[in-house]
């Protein structure tokens, strides 16, 4: 009989070439399919592992919002200690911008974690982007205030007066805004403005008379008009109510801070509070 050459070998050649083909092309094929990121939605939601999640999902935008949230930013719930890992939500926030381009919150919340490392350039670059991809979310000019106030840069105070002023505006029930206008009228010396503007916010914030930041940024403000009595009285009203935070209290005023800082934030904050009262106390 007639040997046949080649044949076997052109055979398992064929069948090598398809192995290596699936090998390839198997992992290739299902990422386009919706199963990895119905695998990666399970090993957030079931297993708590973040990074293998974001290393599955393709295309579910709001599950990597939901794993940044959760490394950045969170509040405490009950007992719950929040989790703290920048990094890892950045690479979030980063895989949700990259699922779905302009997704709200996503450049803010990159800003924040830019302008708590200190880093103005990009915290300005992705709060620009955030207001470009979705103008209507004004809070981005309450972290572009802060970002101005912090840098201080020739002709940043105006900056940041103007774009606090018109989130307060925009949401006139939020104390923060106040509180840090406040901050920027201060470090600008328009004290007289800021008495004006922690009237207004005494009556448009919830529950404002029981606020001690703006008790405080009163009182600084009073300090400085040469009204001893007045200042006396903010910061006493200042001290009373924040000796009543609670660390949850804490956490929700400066969520972008490290868990492990609120208890050593807070005692600053008495202090500074206490140190303010013995300087209205010491002028004659």
């Amino acid at each position: 009989m007639r040997r046949r050459t080649g044949t076997v070998g052109a055979r398992q050649a064929a069948i090598f070439l398809a192995g290596v083909a699936a090998f390839i092309g198997g992992p290739l094929v299902w990422y386009a399919t919706p199963w990895p990121t119905e695998a990666a939605s399970y090993a957030w939601r079931q297993w708590h592992m973040p990074r293998i999640a974001l290393a599955l999902d393709r295309s579910d935008a709001p599950l990597a919002m939901e794993i940044g949230n959760a490394y950045f930013g969170a509040v405490i719930i009950g007992r719950h200690v929040p989790k703290y890992d920048p990094a890892l939500a950045k690479r979030a926030f980063k895989r949700a911008l990259a699922i779905r381009p302009g997704i709200l919150w996503g450049h803010y919340s990159l800003a924040r974690i830019a302008f708590t490392e200190g880093d103005f350039v990009t915290a300005f670059r992705e709060i620009d982007a955030e207001l470009t991809a979705n103008p209507a979310n004004l809070r981005s000019l309450y972290i572009r205030g802060l970002i101005y106030g912090y840098r201080d840069a020739p002709g940043d105070l105006a900056k940041a007066e103007a774009d606090f002023a018109r989130f307060v505006e925009w949401l006139p029930t939020e104390w923060a805004g106040y509180n840090d206008l406040a901050w920027i009228l201060a470090k600008e010396g328009k004290y007289a403005e800021i008495e004006t503007l922690v009237a207004r916010a005494f009556e448009k914030v919830p529950r404002g008379r029981e606020n001690p930041w703006l008790w405080n940024q009163l009182g600084v403000a009073r300090l400085n008009l040469g009204d001893k009595g007045g200042a006396r009285e903010a910061f006493a009203q200042a001290l009373t109510y924040a000796e009543r935070l609670t660390p949850a209290d804490w956490r929700a005023a400066y969520s972008g801070n490290s868990p492990e800082s609120d208890g050593e934030g807070l005692a600053a904050f008495l202090a500074g509070i206490q140190g303010n009262l013995a300087a209205a106390d010491a002028i004659p």
